[in-house]
């Protein structure tokens, strides 16, 4: 059995795809969340990688955003990025230790 590699950009996209719609199923549908692309693929390009690192999500809400959801949001996109990156290609997984939410 051959084991397929993605490359960084397609992991992204996937990735991306995947937090937004669960972000969408959880939290409601006036809610568009997207990873940073620079900083994703920054982090993970670099030859001398930490384990961790931190990510930045752009999150745009229709309606007012409550602190306390917004705790949760990024809690809630912390582990599903982690698991998604396990799931799609864990040749360019680094564990994900905090997400900066950046509201748009």
């Amino acid at each position: 059995m051959s084991v397929v590699s993605l490359s960084q950009s397609k992991v992204y996209q996937l990735i991306n795809k995947i937090l937004n719609t669960l972000v969408r199923r959880e939290f409601g549908k006036h809610y568009t969340v997207r990873l940073n692309s620079l900083c994703f693929l920054s982090n993970r390009s670099n030859a001398t990688n930490p384990p961790t690192c931190t990510e930045i999500v752009l999150i745009k809400s229709k309606k007012q955003i409550d602190f306390n959801e917004l705790l949760l949001i990024q809690k809630f996109l912390t582990f599903n990025i982690n698991s998604a990156q396990l799931c799609i290609d864990s040749n360019w997984f680094i564990e994900v230790d905090y997400i900066k939410l950046v509201i748009i």
